[in-house]
C-alpha cells in the first residue's frame, strides 16, 4: 500500500481545498476537505478501477468522514489500508 507520507498533511495541503486521487492494486481513492453544516471534515472515497472518480457510478462508490487533524488523517489513511486488505487485496 502506499505509505502514510504519501498523502501528505492537513496544514500544506488540505487546508487550501486541494484533493489528492491516488489508486493501488485495483482500488482507487480520493481525500478532501468537506464542509457541511459549518463542520470541516476528511471526506475519503474508495471505489474499484479502472476508472477516475468522475467517471464511475455512485453505487460503486465508498465514502467516510474523519476529523479534519492529522490524527484524523492518520485514522483515513488506516481505513483505506483496511479496505483494501479486506476488499481488494485477494484481487490483486
Amino acid at each position: 500500500m502506499n505509505s502514510r507520507k504519501s498523502i501528505y498533511d492537513i496544514k500544506s495541503f488540505y487546508s487550501k481545498g486541494a484533493e489528492h486521487k491516488a489508486g493501488y492494486k485495483g482500488m482507487r481513492y480520493l481525500i478532501r476537505k468537506s464542509v457541511q453544516d459549518e463542520e470541516t471534515s476528511l471526506e475519503v472515497c474508495i471505489w474499484p478501477e479502472p476508472f477516475c472518480f468522475e467517471k464511475t457510478d455512485d453505487s460503486k462508490k465508498e465514502f467516510s468522514y474523519f476529523d479534519f487533524t492529522e490524527e484524523g488523517l492518520d485514522e483515513a489513511y488506516e481505513w483505506i489500508v483496511s479496505k483494501w486488505e479486506s476488499d481488494y487485496s485477494e484481487k490483486a
